[in-house]
């Protein structure tokens, strides 16, 4: 990617980060830099090998704390028991650590160049005979170059929606937690390229949202209970649902989570076109708020009696409905009775009672939504109101591909929801799982892969 002989940049004469008369020494390029003693230090680095002070590009983590605690501990050389399988901290999927092996190889292969010239400081374990990178220096030549730093080891469940390979038996990944790219002004737009193309190779924390189930029996009446909400690996909104709906995705997020809300969201479509996967995906991203969620088979006691004075415990929370077509259904039609759920639900999106308890609803059913009460859909109490459909096949074979489906969909010839194409990607990986049939356990087949990446390493760390 990098041809030096045949890309070469020519500095801007007037470019603010060189020296415009006298030439700089070394001693004068690492008090500009400001080095501190650090010996893997970018800008001086950077500086010395080119002449010229570099600009620097980082990716955007959100909470710039969010795994100080690990990043400490490699800070002051403790790589034990204790860094593996360290918790890592905050909820949203924006930082994400990256594999190590991973970027390492790409960088090889893709800018062609040497491990040998690779600067880097590192922790070796005795007891595990195992090495950890913890700071790296890389010299992609042509005025770029990037640094990786806060070198940890994984906890040993994490996000992993590139299905990278673990480095060792215990699905533990070597990762770091800092990147930054130095260059010129006339290289920014392939430092930008370069994190888009390492991010391929992050994983993230695991996330699980809690809910608050609710629950019903004669001697208690109406409570909660708590349960736990994974986060599903929906790595791209417009790929699962359409290229308009990450700006829904964002406006019912930041109607959801703003303080003392009232309104109602009505989800809707054919089965399989993945309201509830969505949904999952939503409960994980809201914050501060309490979720209370009713389960399908007790929807309909939601006309009884009890149910309003326990959602007033609940203010300022969000309600969750699922399968929720017997209870918003229009009150007008003949073959369905005056429904009691309905006005409670009214009462709760834009009456004295909302006014009171500030609770946001989201309903999701399969029925079409002509057949939904009109004062549910009233201006002003409806937020957003979202019809889930079939993907087109273009989009399907998309998915395909990002799911790592083999023949990539291209057998797919019409609309497909997006559970069958989950379905193929979990026959795909029940096959791999059933490929042990040849006596070799699965702990045998991961000591033999370990002990391959070792012989094949680069660096002596990772293959």
């Amino acid at each position: 990617m990098n041809n030096e002989e045949t890309n070469l940049v020519h500095l801007c004469p007037k470019y603010s980060g060189g020296c415009e008369h006298t030439p700089l020494t070394n001693d004068d390029l690492l008090k500009l830099t400001d080095q501190q003693g650090q010996l893997i230090y970018g800008p001086s680095l950077f500086a010395l090998q080119y002449r010229v002070l570099p600009c620097t590009m980082s990716e955007s983590q959100g909470n710039s704390n969010e795994y100080g605690d690990t990043y400490t501990y490699n800070m002051y050389g403790r790589f034990s028991a204790l860094n593996r399988g360290r918790r890592w901290n905050g909820k949203r999927k924006q930082g994400g650590m990256y594999h190590t092996t991973s970027v390492i190889h790409f960088l090889i292969n893709e800018y062609k160049v040497d491990p040998d010239t690779f600067l880097y400081s590192s922790s070796y374990d005795i007891s595990d005979n195992d090495s950890l990178m913890t700071d790296v220096y890389i010299n992609l030549g042509n005025y770029f170059s990037v640094q990786f730093s806060g070198g940890v080891l994984s906890p040993t469940n994490v996000d992993n929606p590139n299905n990278l390979k673990s480095d060792q038996e215990d699905n533990v990944f070597n990762c770091f937690s800092v990147i930054q790219i130095f260059h010129i002004p006339q290289k920014a737009k392939e430092a930008r390229m370069l994190l888009q193309q390492l991010s391929k190779f992050k994983l993230y924390p695991v996330t699980e949202a809690t809910l608050q189930m609710v629950c019903h029996d004669t001697q208690h009446g109406f409570y909660t209970s708590s349960i736990r909400m994974k986060k599903p690996h929906i790595t791209d909104l417009k790929l699962h649902y359409g290229d308009d709906f990450p700006d829904i995705h964002e406006e019912l997020l930041e109607t959801l989570q703003e303080k003392d809300s009232t309104g109602i969201t009505l989800l809707h479509g054919p089965p399989g076109t993945g309201k509830t996967y969505y949904l999952r995906y939503l409960i994980n991203e809201i914050q501060d708020k309490s979720l209370i969620y009713v389960p399908p088979d007790l929807v309909n006691d939601m006309t009884k009696p009890g149910f309003l004075p326990f959602l007033m415990q609940h203010p300022n929370s969000i309600l969750i409905v699922e399968d929720a077509e017997n209870i918003i259904r229009d009150r007008q039609q003949d073959s369905y009775l005056p429904n009691q759920a309905v006005a409670n639900l009214l009462n709760l999106s834009d009456g004295l009672l909302g006014d009171a308890m500030h609770q946001q609803i989201i309903c999701t059913f399969n029925c079409d939504v002509k057949g939904i009460d009109p004062a549910l859909l009233r201006d002003g109490r409806l937020v957003i109101e979202h019809k889930f459909d079939k993907l087109s096949v273009q989009n399907a074979r998309r998915l395909c591909i990002e799911l790592g489906i083999p023949n990539n969909g291209e057998d797919i010839h019409e609309s497909t929801t997006i559970a069958e194409i989950y379905t193929r990607k979990n026959t795909v990986e029940a096959t791999s799982a059933n490929d042990l049939e040849n006596g070799i356990t699965l702990r045998e087949k991961r000591r033999l892969n370990k002990k391959k990446q070792k012989q094949q390493s680069h660096l002596g760390f990772y293959s």
